[in-house]
């Protein structure tokens, strides 16, 4: 698949999972990250998807604690790495409090792959199989730029699973599109 049909598959499967709108599109372009260094984006993706009512979203308390250089506590459940990535980004933490170790986040490569279009980093890289990982995150110099030109391998059964997270937001044919087909009735020339 291109890059673009990874990002935008990745994009309707989030969606589809019950991440919104913005989340997905977040996630599409951090899958796309993974196509380009991992290559194992399908398989990323896919644990993404399946465990997504899984994870815990971060609470403000431990959210305080982060803020305020205090010890992080897990709670039992992984941390989801999307809402805790998309809450760093919105709203980085002080510099002071740098490196901020955060505990128990689940598939932390996505939070790698999301923070790379900021100034933080995972101090240690974290596999695509890694299920959950206490976590260090530290300021970066640089911010990852787009990459083009390459394609993400994906296998058929992983394919089908993501499709059917996607199909999900499609919406359902009535009796007058079926009649009318696509496009509707008439051409749009202008």
């Amino acid at each position: 698949m291109s890059l673009n049909e990874v990002e935008t598959l990745s994009t309707k499967a989030a969606r589809g999972a019950g991440f919104s709108w913005g989340q997905a599109e977040e996630i599409g372009r951090a899958a796309r990250r993974i196509a380009v260094e991992d290559g194992g984006w399908g398989f990323a993706m896919l644990s993404l998807v399946e465990n997504a009512h899984f994870f815990q979203p971060p609470d403000l308390a431990r959210v305080a604690r982060w803020r305020n250089g205090e010890a992080d506590v897990a709670t039992g459940r992984p941390l989801c790495p999307i809402r805790t990535a998309a809450l760093l980004l919105d709203d980085p933490p002080p510099a002071g409090v740098m490196p901020l170790t955060i505990f128990d986040v689940g598939l932390p490569i996505w939070l790698d792959a999301m923070l790379r279009r900021s100034k933080m980093r995972l101090a240690h890289p974290v596999g695509l199989r890694t299920s959950r990982a206490d976590v260090v995150i530290e300021r970066s110099v640089d911010i990852w730029q787009p990459v083009a030109g390459r394609r993400g391998a994906v296998d058929q059964q992983t394919l089908t699973a993501l499709n059917s997270f996607a199909v999900r937001t499609y919406v359902p044919e009535s009796e007058r599109s079926r009649v009318r087909g696509a496009g509707g009735v008439r051409v749009d020339d202008e």
